[in-house]
């Protein structure tokens, strides 16, 4: 990885006004190998550290691995550059304010950050290098915890007060929004930018201060899709944050997010991360937990497909050998699901990841052992595999015990050649397939138990096989490939057609009944592996939530009580979406929550919307599903 020559060759555009944030589209690496993404550096490091301190790390000690050091130096000797060049490009530019940042630039290669507001500019700095060098979907990390003593500091010397904070933070937001279609990825909006806020100390004590507020305030206020917030809650998260959360997400711009850490760092001790590294997680690119700045973290590498393996099942085996359902459930369990998740595991064990000095920088051990993150250096070295259809698998499953081996209404035989010939003149039956109250997403124990048997067995495959680096695997049951995996999978016994998208995480759309899902969601077991996301998914019309705002909320402290693991929301009506299809222009800035990540309506392939608008149909009961 040339990093230095690509820094001298990139062109740098200083902004009239705000923050100094600069990409240059149009040049990159060329990586021949895989590179690291969905990950978050520690931004403390980044303002706390100087050039002279990193460089000086690197030139003192022994020698373990040349090629290591001499990677490092050149990604160094690429920053000075940069430096170097916005310096002198902002010295040449016209900005009336230059001068303090040309300081603040400066500063980064003999001092830490000494302000809030430099502080900003440090991690704009380091952030716009990791897109530059060809990474994707980088996160923020705890930025009101990492910014808490600046702030704090210069409050008390009268050099800010809260709104002049709150501007600056929105300035902050915008650069970062900035370059939108560049950093997106799979999908306009999805660039991975996500910012943690609050969260339970070790100690048991909840942080949070003004910055958890302001930043929360400044998404609010300037309605982007991007970046987005997570908001870490506990039984000691205050009312007034909650509130405030709740209006946020009010307004549609899907932020935040909330992640329940009574469920959360339990899980990530149990799987094995130090106890002080669990208590500081962050979330990768969407919504899974991760150690900050001491992982490899690839915690969206994969997704499992639970129907795959299922289909798979109906299309190769003797079907008149089977008697009873339980026989189809250990056909299931014991064969096709296995077999299916270590294909996976080989596939992953085959990957080879690009050098990659920038993210080595910032990663705890890689410096300490001289080892590249890619090459196994980091502290932990897991794979994390997200996973998707588990709905229609359950339901599949469900309907087979139900309308066969049950009732007796329909052959096995009989009902998998319809399934295989796409439901063909039999949508009176799709329809009863589709509308059974008894589904995924509602508290029933037999369902609840179907869906834990499930993630039962890709557990015990997981926790039993180790990556290349010695890592392990982990899952969990959220996944952006409801639609984008849709075209692997053919009909299904839920009364899914050919091509049609799958079920989208913890949900249940058949139903308005929040409280059933809650209930649903914290019997889920999220144990052993099963801790990379697991977000309960709700479609909220927005009268709902206005008629009923106190309720509401006591609704959200309550669920986490419940124990949900992690929470989302689209607050939107089936109204303003169809007129949003039929009329863009009207709409330009209509923002919705796509996965793990918001976009602006109009961005979205007409998939996305038709998905969209089926969802919140379904949530006002105003179509049979």
């Amino acid at each position: 990885m040339q990093i230095a020559k690509l820094f001298e060759k990139v062109d740098i555009n200083i902004p009239d006004e705000g923050f100094i944030y600069t990409i240059d589209e149009y040049k990159t690496i060329n990586n021949r190998n895989r590179i690291i993404d969905n990950i978050s550096i520690d931004n403390y490091k980044v303002i706390n550290w100087s050039l002279k301190d990193m460089t000086g790390f690197y030139s003192t000690g022994n020698i373990i691995n040349q090629a290591y050091l001499t990677c490092q130096f050149d990604y160094l000797y690429g920053v000075k550059i940069l430096l170097d060049r916005e310096i002198s490009a902002l010295n040449e530019s016209n900005r009336v304010d230059k001068d303090k940042y040309i300081n603040f630039l400066e500063n980064i290669k003999n001092n830490k950050a000494k302000s809030f507001e430099e502080a900003l500019q440090r991690i704009l700095f380091f952030n716009q290098q990791l897109w530059q060098t060809g990474h994707k979907l980088i996160g923020l990390g705890r930025l009101d915890k990492i910014l808490n003593d600046l702030y704090y500091q210069d409050v008390e010397k009268g050099v800010i007060d809260k709104n002049q904070a709150l501007n600056l933070i929105k300035s902050f937001l915008l650069s970062l929004h900035d370059y939108y279609w560049f950093k997106s990825q799979a999908l306009m909006g999805d660039t991975g930018q996500i910012i943690i806020l609050g969260g339970v100390e070790e100690n048991g004590e909840y942080f949070s201060n003004d910055l958890t507020y302001l930043f929360i305030e400044a998404v609010k206020e300037l309605n982007i899709p991007d970046p987005k917030c997570l908001l870490r809650v506990s039984d000691k998260t205050p009312r007034d944050l909650m509130d405030l959360a709740l209006s946020s997400m009010k307004t549609g711009v899907g932020s935040p997010l909330l992640s329940n850490d009574e469920k959360v760092i339990p899980a990530l001790i149990d799987y094995g991360y130090e106890r002080q590294d669990a208590y500081n997680y962050v979330v990768s690119a969407c919504w899974e937990p991760e150690p900050i700045g001491k992982s490899l973290g690839q915690n969206n590498i994969v997704c499992i497909n639970y129907l795959i393996p299922l289909n798979k099942l109906f299309d190769n085996e003797d079907l008149k050998s089977i008697k009873n359902f339980n026989q189809i459930l250990n056909i299931y369990l014991k064969k096709y699901l296995p077999e299916y998740v270590d294909g996976i595991i080989e596939w992953l064990n085959n990957l080879v990841f690009e050098r990659d000095p920038i993210l080595s920088t910032f990663i705890d051990d890689c410096n300490e052992n001289q080892l590249d993150i890619s090459e196994g250096g980091a502290r932990y070295n897991n794979y994390g595999l997200t996973s998707v259809a588990l709905g229609n698998t359950v339901n599949s499953l469900y309907n087979l015990k139900k309308f066969v081996f049950e009732s007796g209404e329909y052959d096995l035989i009989e009902l998998n050649n319809i399934r295989k010939n796409n439901f063909e003149g039999n949508d009176k039956l799709v329809s009863i397939l589709r509308n059974q109250k008894i589904r995924y997403g509602v508290d029933n124990e037999e369902i609840i138990s179907l869906s834990n048997i499930i993630t039962d067995c890709v557990n015990e495959i997981l926790l039993n096989n180790y990556n290349k680096f010695g890592g392990r695997f982990k899952f969990g049951l959220s996944s952006p490939d409801y639609i984008m995996d849709a075209p692997k999978v053919k009909a299904s016994f839920d009364g899914k057609r050919d091509f049609e998208p799958l079920t989208i995480h913890i949900a249940n759309e058949n139903s308005e009944d929040y409280i059933d899902l809650i209930r649903f969601a914290s019997k889920l077991d999220y144990s052993g592996a099963r801790f990379n996301g697991n977000v309960t998914d709700f479609m909220v019309n927005p009268s709902f939530i206005e008629n009923h705002y106190d309720k509401f909320l006591d609704f959200l402290i309550l669920s986490r009580k419940q124990g949900y693991y992690q929470m989302q929301m689209n607050v939107i009506s089936s109204e303003t979406l169809i007129r949003a299809k039929e009329h863009p222009n009207e709409f330009p800035n209509l923002i919705v929550r796509v996965w793990g990540f918001s976009a602006y309506f109009n961005d979205l392939p007409d998939s996305y919307k038709d998905f969209l608008i089926e969802r919140t149909l379904k949530n006002e009961g105003k179509v049979a599903v």
